[in-house]
């Protein structure tokens, strides 16, 4: 076969290999009465895994090919990063807030510093609990998608920043860098 089928890559090989279709000036066809079944994880500990694992196949595709890296695929790690960062700064406020020796501005700065670092995550948290209790009429479903929405972009970003750490900054190749396998 011209284009050899799926790679040898762990993970995002159907990326991979629709991107080689791609270049090869191939044309795809939708077939929407094709049914396709694609697994889900059953827990959200096994969900934070498979989303890990797109995160590094992110990086290793844009190993290979650098112009598939797009600016939306940057952004759950920019959505990691900024949660490490609203965490830091709600745990330094607490630091500020209660430590015993400190002047009641340094407590004022630190209870500001809290409420700053929690809004953005109470309102995002709060927008997703109500879009999906309206949609799926279930409060409970609500509160999981808050949950699962985290796991995502967080799992992700994770991944993305591993890999990029692992490949980009150390120039480890594709297997050396992620020698475990996730799903066992």
């Amino acid at each position: 076969m011209e284009l050899e089928g799926f790679s040898k890559m762990r993970f995002g090989e159907d990326i991979d290999f629709s991107i080689r279709i791609f270049k090869a000036g191939k044309r795809c066809r939708l077939f929407p009465e094709a049914w396709v079944w694609h697994k889900r994880r059953t827990d959200f500990r096994k969900f934070y895994r498979q989303v890990y694992n797109s995160g590094i196949a992110r990086i290793n595709l844009y190993k290979k090919y650098p112009e598939s890296l797009k600016l939306v695929h940057l952004l759950p790690m920019v959505f990691t990063v900024g949660v490490i960062f609203l965490t830091l700064l709600f745990c330094i406020g607490l630091f500020l807030s209660f430590a015993p020796s400190f002047s009641p501005a340094s407590k004022a700065i630190g209870l500001f510093l809290c409420i700053c670092a929690i809004i953005p995550v109470l309102l995002y948290s709060l927008l997703i609990l109500l879009d999906s209790t309206i949609q799926n009429k279930s409060i409970k479903i609500g509160f999981l998608s808050i949950r699962a929405a985290f796991v995502q972009l967080m799992g992700y970003g994770f991944g993305f920043l591993e890999a990029w750490w692992k490949r980009c900054i150390k120039g480890k190749d594709e297997f050396a860098a992620f020698e475990k396998n996730f799903y066992k």
